[in-house]
């Protein structure tokens, strides 16, 4: 249980170090002038990027404990729950090393413009552009998990699975319409990370922890 609740409390630091890097450099990639000019800012974004990714892993690993603790069914949904939020994890640091490859490569040989910018850019749209698929993997997995144990009640599961599908609607109208819902998707991955780090510290037992 101690693993599980540290997993929901990184989770939330998670969430609050990957929203600030968002707000500190939204989705735009630094170029070698904003290296030049605010590398201290473009330090913080790499930083928060790595405590974002190493949280994620971390509250993923809680939460396929908790999928994985109350059920003698096949533990597939759950595992497919750990792949998806470690690959996550494991895309924003390599975000965050995209980015301190494009803060070094000035320092160390004397600037290069189009590789500065190639880097930053790798490691701004990484994250954006792999987010919907991971997500939606990891949503439809939790719910078959917590279906198949009582690990979370039920409605849980069918949050999961409606929002799993809202996201697919999202990222049909962002890949194939004029809008840019993007963010969109982020911010919705970023709120239900929250809610199920507050089930996991404690908002829901599991059934059987109850009795």
């Amino acid at each position: 249980m101690r693993f599980e609740r540290a997993g929901g409390a990184t989770g939330v630091i998670a969430v609050a170090a990957i929203a600030i890097q968002f707000f500190i450099a939204g989705t735009t990639a630094p170029d070698i002038e904003a290296v030049a000019e605010h590398r201290a800012r473009w330090e913080w974004v790499t930083l928060l990027r790595v405590v974002g990714g190493v949280g994620i892993i971390w509250f993923t690993a809680g939460l396929a404990a908790r999928l994985r603790r109350w059920t003698d069914q096949p533990t597939g949904p759950a595992r497919v729950v750990l792949g998806a939020g470690l690959l996550w994890g494991a895309v924003w640091l390599a975000s965050a090393a995209f980015n301190s490859a494009a803060l070094s490569l000035p320092v160390a040989y004397s600037g290069d413009p189009d590789a500065v910018r190639l880097l930053g850019v790798f490691g701004a749209q990484s994250t954006l552009v792999l987010t919907p698929a991971l997500s939606i993997a990891f949503l439809v997995a939790t719910g078959i998990a917590v279906l198949a144990a009582p690990t979370f009640p039920r409605r849980f599961a069918h949050a999961a699975f409606w929002a799993a599908g809202f996201r697919f609607v999202l990222a049909l109208v962002d890949w194939h319409g004029d809008a840019d819902l993007v963010m969109r998707i982020m911010d919705f991955t970023l709120m239900w990370v929250v809610v199920t780090s507050v089930h996991l510290l404690g908002a829901t037992r599991p059934a059987e922890a109850a009795r």
